[in-house]
């Protein structure tokens, strides 16, 4: 008895402190919410003042359509774990364009300068369209300078658009062309002893490549290859025409690049400089000297003027609302979250907005790989309900939208696309791993009884061949119901459609020939056009955005703020790394529960 007591004791003592400490955790968590609640709440209720001087555009990370954080949150995180370069932070390409249009027109601000250094990328949609805004503000007689250490490709995209490019003595301009790959896991998963069962229709076999063989085929290749340089030589055209020099003299051959190289005793600035690429080598404190007689406003601190006035103003306007819904990222079921398009948030967003009477149009910005075949019908689904209630909507195709991210792009009234746009990829497929080899190479086996062979889901055991002959005949009605719908949405036979389906990639400057969309446009346009199809002249914009989830903002940075090597922090930057981890959480997010998917894998990754 003594020894039951003495443990019943032990037992309540542990229990007592778990539940102090728990209770501690969940008390500074609490603290931690309302305190961040308090803190951004006052930040926006400061007076924001007009600053003067140059608008410095020294973005941080990657450029995104709809970044999952404000700018505010980012200010909330730098003060809770200090001012850092956060080279994974995501800017909305909106709101950067929105602040070059304000720059445009306020009389404070006298110019730009381009600090790119920190900039990791964008796709090229994208950089087309900040630049478009840079020519506005150039066009009203407003200067724009670069500076940088050593421009990647997004960041000399961008710099093209200076009046001035300065780069540093030990810098370098890389700009050598685009390449597109993946990896490939066949040996791999015949090593780890995985039955990889693919499931697919037609010769849309190039979308499971990475599963099935070492290497691309040439039939992915031959696709690769014809939108990838439609892509190169739009970037050529576009530097060309913003440097007022041949595209041939600013990227050169391989070999005449290294003849003129070694001409310049391998100097890479000078080679820049030789070739028109940049108009001056100059170091930080020398281009401080040129730049003395103006203040710096850097682009996170420099606010836009409505978002200085009372939020209520906005609440009572009755003024039509076009609303502005994304789908970034991959297309999963439940919540969204970075670079993940969540069709639970999605779809809720769609019904507020059909029962909004005061909402008369809908652009649906669209930027996205595809992903599960249920999450995408879901918000198809409600995008038709909403054209049922005489709400029009029309299409945004950021940098991507190809297989899901085209399927929910046929419930629109009109479709826009950029040139570079990557679309189609019309197909479906299913990939089911089962790991009874790998188990039974170290003893592991699985047996029991079924009263049926379809009523088998174990991934101990190989699939049952009803289970598969079942999959396929899905398989095979999902992609005919992709095709059905497009034909539908494009005014096209199904045999038309099919030709240009099969999983095929196209560039929207084909898309719009092949008549995948309507017109070759960006974001204004899509707005305008909206503004056309509901009859409204005077309107104001409402981006949707989902709730703002404060734990994972208090949290999120957590990880980012712990101390990391230099080596570990460029490895983690290398293109293949970045695509590993992207594949395997890809894995990790789809829960289709027919394992049907639309996702563009052989849209592969361009840099």
């Amino acid at each position: 008895m003594f020894v039951l007591s003495f443990f019943k004791t032990i037992w309540k003592i542990i229990n007592l402190i778990r539940e102090i400490f728990l209770n501690l955790i969940f008390l500074i968590i609490i603290i931690l919410i309302f305190s961040a609640i308090s803190l951004v709440k006052e930040a926006q209720k400061q007076e924001i003042v007009p600053q003067k001087g140059a608008l410095v555009l020294d973005i941080e990370g990657v450029i995104v359509d709809n970044s999952l954080y404000s700018d505010n949150i980012y200010a909330l995180q730098n003060k809770i774990y200090g001012k850092s370069v956060n080279i994974a932070r995501e800017n909305s390409l909106f709101v950067l364009t929105q602040k070059i249009a304000q720059a445009t027109k306020d009389p404070n601000i006298k110019s730009i300068i381009l600090k790119l250094d920190n900039f990791v990328g964008a796709d090229m949609s994208s950089l087309q369209y900040i630049g478009k805004y840079l020519t506005k503000f150039s066009n009203a007689k407003k200067p724009i300078y670069a500076i940088g250490s050593n421009f990647n490709q997004s960041q000399y995209y961008l710099a093209s658009y200076a009046d001035e490019i300065y780069l540093k003595p030990q810098g370098a301009v890389n700009v050598f062309g685009l390449s597109a790959s993946n990896l490939y896991y066949n040996t791999l998963l015949k090593n780890l002893k995985v039955n990889t069962h693919v499931f697919r229709v037609g010769t849309y076999k190039s979308a499971v490549e990475p599963f099935l063989r070492d290497n691309m085929s040439e039939e992915a290749k031959s696709n690769t290859t014809r939108w990838l340089t439609l892509m190169w030589n739009s970037y050529l055209n576009d530097i060309s025409s913003q440097r007022k020099r041949p595209a041939a003299q600013l990227v050169a051959t391989p070999a005449e690049m290294l003849s003129q190289l070694k001409a310049a005793n391998g100097s890479m600035s000078q080679y820049a400089l030789s070739n028109g690429l940049v108009d001056v080598i100059a170091s930080s404190y020398e281009f401080e000297l040129e730049m003395s007689h103006t203040n710096e406003v850097s682009i996170y601190d420099y606010q836009l003027k409505k978002q200085q006035k009372d939020e209520s103003d906005d609440e009572k306007s009755d003024k039509p609302i076009i609303a502005v819904v994304f789908v970034n990222g991959t297309i999963t079921s439940g919540e969204s979250s970075s670079n993940v398009a969540g069709s639970l948030d999605i779809v809720n967003q769609l019904r507020k907005i059909r029962s909004n009477l005061n909402i008369g149009a809908v652009v649906l910005r669209v930027n996205s790989p595809g992903g599960s075949v249920e999450a995408s019908e879901a918000i198809r689904e409600e995008l038709e309900a909403i054209r049922d209630n005489q709400i029009p909507v029309v299409v945004s195709m950021g940098g991507m939208a190809a297989s899901g991210g085209y399927w929910v792009s046929t419930a629109s009234d009109f479709i826009f696309a950029s040139p570079t746009t990557i679309t189609g990829s019309i197909g479906i497929f299913g990939i089911i791993p089962t790991f009874e080899k790998s188990l039974s190479h170290i003893g592991v086996y699985s047996d029991g009884v079924t009263t049926s062979p379809l009523s088998k889901s174990n991934l101990a055991e190989d699939l049952p061949d009803e289970m598969s002959q079942l999959i396929q005949i899905n398989i095979e009605n999902g992609y005919n119901t992709f095709i059905s719908l497009v034909a539908q949405a494009r005014h096209m036979s199904s045999e038309q459609v099919d030709k240009i389906a099969q999983g095929q990639v196209w560039l929207g400057i084909e898309a719009n020939k092949n008549g995948l969309v309507d017109k070759l446009g960006d974001f204004d346009d899509a707005v305008e056009m909206a503004a056309t199809l509901a009859h409204l002249t005077d309107y104001k914009i409402d981006w949707q955005k989902p709730e703002t989830k404060w734990f994972n903002v208090l949290t999120s940075d957590i990880v980012a703020a712990l101390p990391k090597s230099t080596a570990s922090i460029l490895f983690e930057q290398l293109p293949e790394v970045k695509q590993l981890q992207q594949q395997v959480s890809l894995w990790d997010k789809f829960h289709d529960i027919q394992n049907r998917y639309i996702y563009c894998l052989n849209c592969a990754d361009v840099r």
